[in-house]
């Protein structure tokens, strides 16, 4: 398995997939192999990086939407056989097919759309297809640990709470590395997809007034003992309340500039200056004549 590294900014990462065009067509298979969870070893976030809470990716994600993988194609591959090969640009990426159910923030999308660079979880995938644990809300599902630092594989037919963010006229993942951008979900009622209508309600809030409501809800549900969905949803509340993550990373400390030399322009303190220097060397020079 080839190895490969990329770095993702510390601040808001690009996307691996995007819609491809004539101007942006080499940089995009590059990012779409790099992602791919066949063709990747490990992927590299650059110094600095925190992977964002999930109030953090509720914020910054432009769509919160539930959908159905209902298809995919693979890379090469003519669009909607899955089998002839296919010159065209278009359908140099791997992608999925996702049929929206419903939109949680921003508008939902009104028909089937692709996600670029993403692949199903079939054949020499099919390792990656097991579902996001219900009760695991903090990290992200166990194939984003597996080099391509962000989920790329879905099961066919899986219900998916998909974070989105769109560039140029495509759906692309939002997050950046090891976030929850897709997370399988038993439906609407699930708690992942509570708490991340709460997360998305909760994000506008002036802080001080988002802080009591976090607090509230996260008491409710932990006053809740014996139901262990509520216990885990007030243990994620809990860690928005804690604030953002360490970085994985640590930021390179800033490198010192070194002290002057002697003969740059500054003296030393305890030294004549320049002036003085000037008059004791024309004393000098009356005294000896």
């Amino acid at each position: 398995m080839a190895h490969s590294t990329f770095q993702f900014l510390p601040d808001r990462p690009e996307s691996p997939a995007m819609r491809p065009s004539a101007s942006t067509l080499p940089p995009l298979l590059a990012l779409a192999l790099a992602v791919a969870p066949a063709a990747t070893g490990a992927c590299t976030p650059a110094p600095g990086y925190r992977v964002p809470t999930n109030l953090e990716l509720a914020a910054a994600a432009d769509a919160i939407v539930l959908g159905q993988v209902i298809g995919g194609v693979d890379a090469g591959t003519k669009a909607g056989t899955g089998a002839e090969p296919d010159e065209g640009a278009e359908n140099a990426l791997p992608q999925i097919v996702v049929h929206p159910i419903a939109a949680y923030k921003g508008l939902l999308p009104g028909q089937d759309f692709p996600l670029y660079g993403m692949s199903l979880a079939t054949g020499a995938l099919a390792q990656y297809a097991q579902p996001s644990d219900p009760l695991e809300l903090e990290k992200a599902h166990p194939s984003a640990y597996d080099g391509a630092c962000i989920r790329t594989a879905f099961a066919p037919g899986a219900t998916v709470l998909f974070f989105l963010d769109r560039r140029e006229g495509a759906w692309v993942p939002a997050g950046g590395p090891f976030s929850r951008w897709a997370e399988d979900v038993a439906g609407e009622e699930a708690p992942w997809v509570q708490l991340a209508r709460f997360y998305a309600r909760a994000a506008p809030v002036p802080e001080e007034d988002r802080k009591a409501l976090l607090e509230a809800e996260r008491d409710a549900l932990l006053a809740r003992a014996d139901d262990p969905l509520a216990q885990a949803m007030g243990g994620d509340i809990d860690r928005q309340l804690a604030g953002p993550r360490a970085p994985l990373v640590p930021a390179e400390p800033a490198v010192e500039a070194p002290p002057p030399a002697a003969d740059d322009g500054f003296r030393d303190p305890a030294g004549p200056s320049a002036v003085q220097r000037a008059l004791d060397a024309m004393r000098a020079d009356r005294a000896g004549s």
